[in-house]
């Protein structure tokens, strides 16, 4: 196995399990436990995970930036990805979120529709797009979250109306809701959601029972949620219609 794929699938591991064992890995990969340790030391090069004095590895989910998060489980993201587009009825107006997880669902949309963004990623995803009337909302750049936020952001946001706000999450809690670790992204959020009929959050499990600094909304002012396992910890979801993509 080529060193990219190996590390991709520790990454899948990590998201999956929150550490794996040295031995384990030299049994399963068919290489050395140096190979294994130069692979888990790169990945901590790059904020992607942390060593542990046993030879085993945690993956810090809360400092790992915009990049190292968009590697991990792409396979599940496009799973949430295409049942969220599927959902979507044609000629409908989007406000879409940054991150990797709802780009999973701008790569699947099915025009005629509108879409309102603030992600640059997202909006090149679609700009050659004949299908897809785009907004792409300026504002200040922020580059480690690669999206546009501060005031002219918001500014502009409140000029539009959409039919579905649909949200990525830095954490959710069932308690205490939709959390960001960005006071400028959980602003946008927030605006996203005031200005659209219907909201939508996706998410993978990796995000489930964690809260951040800055509060986006709580889980009653969801109206969809999807997951891509079932969440224990929510209980009675009360209003919120929970969707999983299962794995086929």
């Amino acid at each position: 196995m080529h060193k990219t794929a190996r590390q991709k699938y520790l990454l899948d591991l990590l998201s999956e399990y929150g550490q794996v064992n040295i031995a384990e890995l030299v049994e399963t990969l068919q290489v050395s436990a140096d190979t294994v340790r130069r692979d888990l030391t790169d990945l901590e090069k790059q904020g992607l995970a942390q060593k542990n004095h046993g030879g085993a590895i945690a993956l810090d989910l809360s400092a790992m930036n915009r990049k190292g998060r968009s590697a991990l489980l792409p396979e599940t993201k496009q799973r949430l990805g295409r049942m969220v587009a599927e959902k979507i009825p044609a000629g409908s107006t989007l406000f879409l979120d940054a991150g990797s997880t709802v780009m999973a669902v701008a790569t699947q949309l099915q025009g005629p529709m509108t879409v309102i963004t603030a992600s640059l990623d997202i909006a090149q995803s679609l700009s050659d797009r004949p299908d897809i009337q785009l907004i792409l909302l300026g504002g200040r750049w922020d580059q480690q979250q690669r999206l546009f936020a501060g005031s002219a952001t918001l500014s502009l946001l409140e000029r539009y109306r959409a039919d579905i706000a649909i949200l990525g999450a830095c954490a959710i809690h069932a308690r205490l809701g939709l959390s960001a670790s960005q006071e400028a992204d959980a602003d946008v959020k927030r605006a996203m959601l005031a200005g659209s009929t219907r909201h939508w959050l996706v998410a993978d499990h990796t995000k489930l029972n964690h809260c951040e600094p800055y509060l986006v909304a709580g889980l009653s002012d969801i109206h969809q949620l999807f997951l891509d396992r079932p969440w224990e910890e929510l209980g009675d979801a009360g209003s919120v219609q929970v969707n999983i993509a299962n794995a086929t």
